[in-house]
């Protein structure tokens, strides 16, 4: 049998051999590299389309959780005015955890963090007023503006996503307008302020803001 490819025939079969054997490398190889990197990027692709939706579904929550806030009556206790209540809880906006926001986009991942941790803030903020002051240190108010603003933050946010990752969120009710909503509460907020600056009496000064921590004497006193 091995005489036979010590023949012109037998060498001849060889070289055919190694030459198909080559062609098929040479167009088989590239069109698996070219699958494998195809397979490689399309698998961050679908990572980060998961972690969109994740964090669309995570901001609408927020935003569905900080309308029904701003439109909730807070309810006063008859015994004690300095005490209210509220009928829903304040919004949470509890995004994803233990994940790697950059295969988002540098952009996207940013804004998102920073509405996280603004929302906190918002929060951290309220907590500090002092409730016993006339207008309730202006609670009521700053607690609407704030959550609206957030909330229609984080409704561009989602725009934004369902478009570059070609996401669809489940339809909503004609009557549920969220982000008409919230305008208008900002609005109100801002007519509300707006009407309490007219009400509020203007003192004038002689020229100066600074404001006198001690009663003058001398020359200073006799000068007024």
């Amino acid at each position: 049998m091995t005489q036979f490819f010590e023949t012109t025939q037998g060498i001849m079969a060889i070289g055919a051999l190694i030459g198909a054997g080559c062609f098929a490398a040479g167009t088989v190889l590239p069109n698996l590299a070219r699958l494998a990197k195809m397979g490689l990027h399309r698998q961050p692709k679908q990572e980060a389309r998961s972690l969109a939706m994740l964090t669309v579904l995570a901001l609408d929550d927020f935003a569905g959780a900080s309308y029904a806030a701003i439109t909730d009556t807070a309810e006063f206790n008859p015994m004690d005015e300095g005490e209210f209540a509220f009928h829903v809880p304040d919004p949470r906006l509890s995004l994803p955890k233990d994940v790697d926001w950059s295969i988002l986009g540098t952009d996207l991942a940013q804004e998102v963090l920073w509405l996280s941790n603004r929302v906190k803030n918002l929060s951290n903020a309220l907590d500090t007023l002092d409730l016993s002051m006339p207008n309730y240190d202006g609670f009521f108010e700053r607690r609407q503006e704030g959550y609206a603003g957030l909330a229609a933050e984080a409704l561009d946010i989602i725009e934004r996503m369902l478009e570059e990752f070609d996401l669809t969120l489940p339809a909503k009710p004609d009557y549920y307008n969220q982000r008409e909503g919230l305008a208008a509460a900002i609005q109100s907020v801002g007519e509300r302020n707006a009407d309490r600056r007219k009400a509020s009496p203007v003192i004038r000064t002689n020229g100066t803001n600074v404001l006198q921590l001690f009663p003058k004497t001398g020359e200073e006193a006799d000068g007024n």
